[in-house]
């Protein structure tokens, strides 16, 4: 049969048909290409187009919810569940080879340290910081000490093949401590009353720490430790921070 001589409804027919056809094969192209996004915006680019390198770069964005604790006097594991903190990092992801089972990761990042404690933190006549168990007469509620930082991420990541890849990633953290404080609330007379008290030279500006990440795509178990005490004066309580949790690589 001529084409000139089909139907006008067929050929409306074999049109309907065909395009039903590329649009099944665009969409298994695009339900395949997606496999390859294990998180929001994992094709962004930034103010440059992309190179097919691009496409294959993970924990770009990452974020940490951790419990927060120490190692060293009056610890560990001794400090409140809810003693949560967070970080946030912004990383490059550079590759070391084609096969893209190894990279390395450098960047900026924030945490803040958040540590519900039952002691109570105090500064001494010698520029020391100690801490207490509070008598039972004692109306305090609740006891605070916070750690603000900023910090250079260095990380040397090694992860599977493919979009549900499994990843190991071994870093340190070299930084600041522009901000530390302790704090805590009371009862007096029926009321609740807040104290803090910012610490100035009784700690280290900068600071170290050791991490590890395991997990599986953009999922990971977080947990990092800091070797150095936090406090500078020699008569200080000697602690080291040590941080649990989970992380969420965004892209």
């Amino acid at each position: 049969m001529e084409l000139g001589k089909i139907n006008p409804l067929h050929r409306m027919r074999l049109l309907i048909i065909f395009l039903f056809i590329c649009f099944v094969s665009t969409a298994q192209g695009e339900k395949k290409q997606t496999q390859e996004r294990p998180g929001l915006f994992w094709y962004f680019s930034g103010l440059r187009p992309f190179k097919d390198t691009d496409r294959k770069k993970y924990d770009r964005v990452i974020v940490d919810l951790t419990y927060n604790d120490w190692i060293g006097e009056n610890g560990p594991f001794n400090n409140n569940w809810n003693s949560i903190g967070v970080a946030a990092s912004l990383n490059k992801d550079i590759l070391l080879e084609r096969s893209e089972k190894i990279t390395l990761g450098i960047g900026l990042g924030y945490g803040y340290l958040n540590h519900r404690t039952p002691r109570l933190f105090y500064v001494t006549p010698f520029e020391s910081v100690q801490s207490q168990v509070p008598a039972s007469s004692d109306s305090i509620i609740s006891s605070f000490f916070t750690v603000h930082q900023f910090y250079i991420p260095l990380e040397l990541r090694f992860r599977s093949k493919g979009w549900k890849h499994k990843k190991i990633i071994l870093g340190a953290r070299l930084g600041i401590q522009p901000f530390m404080n302790i704090s805590s609330y009371r009862t007096f007379e029926g009321q609740v009353e807040y104290s803090e008290v910012k610490l100035k030279e009784e700690y280290n500006w900068f600071y170290f720490s050791t991490y590890i990440r395991c997990g599986f795509r953009n999922w990971s178990l977080f947990c990092a430790y800091q070797p150095l005490s936090i406090f500078s004066n020699n008569q200080s309580m000697e602690i080291h921070p040590l941080q649990m949790g989970v992380s969420l690589s965004l892209f």
